[in-house]
């Protein structure tokens, strides 16, 4: 009779090693949720297209779970893939940072930081101080809505954020950079800068210019008008301070704004409005995993000197 106890070594000796999770699989995973398509992945990354497809493919199969959901030509992270982006991204970011050490370059002599703000008033003075500190680091800032932000940084478009806010959305790590009130931006002259303080009933009728729907401020705004009983006159909805300052200045109507934003240079005159909770909290905001790569930590450290 065989000895079984050999054979059972032999058989041993004859499994397969499960395969280990590699970068370049996370790199293609990353690279397809983010941009949407495996094409796309691909020539981001420099590879084939089949490359990516089995990359793909070989962690749903390791791990017996679908990971991207396909609809025609376009693909999307699946629950289960979308609460795991945020670790996969931070353990890009921090192999970005080893490759850099391993190379001997000088600790934040290179690397690459994405910055989204809403307010430019409160940000770009920062954002320009860290460029002054780390001039070898290539920054990308760009300007949206407070909720817009927020959904690039989900899908890993941007590694920071400035946003306005009541608090730090669920899920987000970040602190308070400034608590400032939302008023009227007027020009000099204005009747409405006589009364010093307006109420709702004065606000009611007044031709308003705001930010778009998807702008923090204008929720704060909205909501605390909603309470007082009042619907506002919002005559134009705009993504841009500049634009909002130029119908002021043309006399178009008047602006709702955080009063940080109001400045010499703009040459408009806050007028406070009678309500308590009409206050804007302004955030710096990130995912947790992400806070450990040098270069976020390097411009939070910068944010944090200058409050």
């Amino acid at each position: 009779m065989p000895d079984t106890g050999e054979r059972h070594v032999q058989g041993n000796m004859a499994k397969k090693p499960i395969s280990k999770l590699s970068l370049s699989q996370l790199r293609a995973l990353e690279a397809v949720a983010r941009t949407g398509s495996f094409s796309a992945a691909a020539k981001e990354l420099g590879v084939s297209q089949p490359s990516i497809s089995n990359h793909v493919q070989a962690l749903e199969s390791r791990f017996k779970t679908r990971l991207i959901a396909k609809a025609g030509y376009t693909t999307s992270p699946t629950l289960a893939l979308a609460a795991l982006l945020p670790r996969v991204r931070a353990i890009l970011a921090l192999c970005t940072d080893l490759e850099a050490d391993l190379d001997e370059q000088k600790k934040l002599a290179a690397g690459e930081l994405r910055i989204g703000y809403s307010t430019f008033q409160l940000a770009i003075p920062l954002i320009s101080d860290f460029m002054t500190k780390y001039p070898d680091i290539s920054i990308e800032a760009r300007a949206l809505a407070t909720q817009d932000l927020l959904r690039l940084l989900d899908d890993g478009k941007v590694d920071v954020c400035f946003i306005t806010g009541k608090e730090i959305p669920s899920g987000l790590e970040g602190f308070r950079l400034v608590t400032t009130r939302i008023v009227l931006a007027v020009p000099p002259g204005h009747p409405l800068i006589e009364k010093g303080t307006v109420s709702w009933s004065d606000i009611k009728g007044l031709p308003l210019i705001q930010r778009e729907g998807s702008s923090g401020t204008r929720k704060i705004f909205e909501a605390a008008a909603t309470l007082a009983g009042i619907r506002p006159k919002t005559l134009l909805a705009l993504g841009s301070w500049g634009s909002i300052a130029s119908l002021i200045h043309s006399g178009v109507g008047i602006g709702v704004c955080m009063e940080a934003e109001v400045t010499e240079q703009d040459g408009f005159v806050p007028v406070h409005i009678d309500d308590p909770s009409l206050v804007a909290p302004h955030f710096v905001v990130w995912h947790k995993d992400m806070a450990k790569v040098a270069v976020i930590q390097a411009f939070l450290d910068t944010v944090r000197s200058q409050i």
